[in-house]
């Protein structure tokens, strides 16, 4: 396998010729591939009107054929969403309080508030030093549980979870298996269909490097059809262009939740992201973002910068917290030297991505030094 070439990829990321971009949990920069595709909507759209509405939909679709590839799915199992906190919403309304909720303490708001606005009985599970392992889960599920909620990488802490041995565990317990990839899709390799996953939501927003107000859901094919829509609008019906206001002709496929017209710009610039990752490879991105966490992890240590971090290599993400307790004063004033990271959980958040080199590293070290932590 040929090295990839990673000043190249960085060079995709114009922000970093002028910051240490060290949060990428917080919100990646929008890689050039995908800024390309979200204006040329932008462009067609001004110079043209919406002559180019036909091509646009082809072109939607090729995103979604795109996505479906990258995450081991079928495309009629892909619906487009603002954000995962629609998505989770939809999921949520999908089950029709299907039973009991198990779930993780440490999940951002967009995964457990769509359940518990929709009065779904929901249990939390209390990590131990930080992560959750399996038999922990296992031990946690009750004969009441049906859905099992998880992130696939928790945004305070940046513990990874084992998705395919999760899943192993929700087909041998008859657990609704969802995921919430935000924290992972583009750099953590996911299979829907290897790891028996029901539902999965994630934003473009941080690691996918697409931006705002682009997500998308997976829902299992098993659930097509089987489930009554919570949504649907004129484009859900089987012939859209029949403008019929009468037929109740939905389509067996998750696109019926994006009801009416689709994000164009969102959607064009999320796959103008996957073509990158794409052409790095999944694993290669993996790989980076795990060797740039172990050497920010190094350098923190060898400057005995007190570290809180997962136990295990297993559960190694992008995430590493640095134990502070003046960390909101910490961001301003690294904001101040050009290094971009964030205030979570029990400190200073630094979370690295496939821009990153070691140089944003040694710049972030060095600047913590000077300050008072």
């Amino acid at each position: 396998m040929e090295t990839t070439d990673w000043p190249s990829v960085r060079a995709k990321f114009p922000v970093c010729s002028r910051l240490a971009y060290l949060n990428a949990a917080g919100g990646s920069p929008m890689c050039v591939n995908a800024a390309v595709e979200g204006k040329r909507y932008f462009d067609e759209m001004l110079l043209h009107g919406d002559t180019c509405w036909d091509e646009w939909l082809d072109r939607t679709e090729s995103v979604r054929h795109k996505l479906a590839g990258f995450i081991g799915a079928e495309s009629r199992e892909i619906a487009f969403v603002p954000n995962t906190s629609t998505g989770m919403g939809l999921i949520a309304q999908l089950l029709g309080h299907t039973g009991r909720v198990l779930t993780m303490e440490d999940e951002f708001p967009s995964s457990t508030v769509p359940w518990l606005n929709l009065g779904y009985e929901t249990d939390f599970i209390q990590p131990h030093q930080g992560i959750y392992s399996l038999e922990h889960i296992r031990q946690s599920v009750r004969p009441e549980h049906r859905v099992l909620l998880t992130s696939y990488v928790q945004y305070r802490t940046g513990f990874r979870q084992q998705v395919r041995e999760l899943g192993e565990l929700c087909r041998s317990s008859g657990l609704v298996f969802v995921v919430n990839a935000t924290q992972a899709m583009g750099v953590f390799p996911v299979d829907v269909a290897r790891d028996n996953i029901d539902f999965l939501v994630f934003s473009g927003l941080k690691w996918a490097c697409a931006g705002y107000g682009t997500s998308a859901v997976y829902i299992r094919r098993k659930w097509l059809g089987k489930i009554k829509m919570p949504l649907a609008g004129w484009r859900s019906v089987r012939i859209p262009e029949l403008m019929n206001n009468k037929t109740t002709d939905i389509r067996q496929e998750a696109a019926v939740l994006e009801a009416g017209s689709p994000s164009f710009p969102g959607i064009f610039a999320l796959g103008g992201a996957l073509d990158l990752f794409e052409s790095i490879g999944k694993q290669n991105c993996a790989e980076r973002v795990l060797y740039l966490s172990r050497f920010l992890e190094t350098k923190l240590r060898e400057n005995q910068i007190p570290v809180i971090s997962v136990p295990d290599e297993v559960y190694r993400s992008g995430i590493i917290i640095i134990r502070t307790r003046n960390a909101q004063s910490l961001v301003k004033e690294l904001y101040q030297r050009n290094i971009i990271v964030s205030a979570r959980g029990e400190g200073l958040r630094i979370s690295v991505n496939i821009f990153n080199n070691e140089e944003d590293i040694d710049t972030l070290i060095s600047s913590l030094l000077n300050l008072k932590l």
